[in-house]
């Protein structure tokens, strides 16, 4: 009983998070807004915390959320070697997918500080 409460209250968490991804991309559409880093960490939110809800691990979230993300990435660098054998032209490497990451990451810092 207590697993099937903390699915449903994590598919709530889900539901509200999205709904406010989407009013904010509306916001910013409306607006001709920049994206700012604060929507990218919605985004980034959403992807923790969905994954969360179908592992298990929604407590880790907020007790251990180093160790979940850890497990999602993990869980990427794996569907990026699936991608391998699904015949893709150009395969999927995980290190190059980290390394331009961070790289964005850097950008859109600089661009939002330069913006203030």
């Amino acid at each position: 009983m207590k697993r099937r409460t903390e699915q449903m209250a994590s598919q709530l968490e889900i539901r509200k998070l999205t709904d406010r991804i989407r009013r904010a991309n509306r916001l910013l559409i409306e607006s001709n807004a920049d994206l700012r880093n604060a929507d990218r960490a919605l985004w980034g939110s959403l992807a923790a915390i969905s994954f969360a809800s179908v592992t298990g691990q929604s407590e880790d979230l907020e007790v251990d959320p180093e160790t979940l993300l850890g497990d999602l990435l993990a869980a990427l660098m794996h569907w990026c070697d699936v991608q391998k054998t699904r015949g893709l032209e150009e395969s999927i490497d995980f290190e190059s997918a980290l390394t331009r990451a961070r790289n964005h990451y850097k950008e859109e810092c600089d661009d939002e500080r330069g913006r203030l």
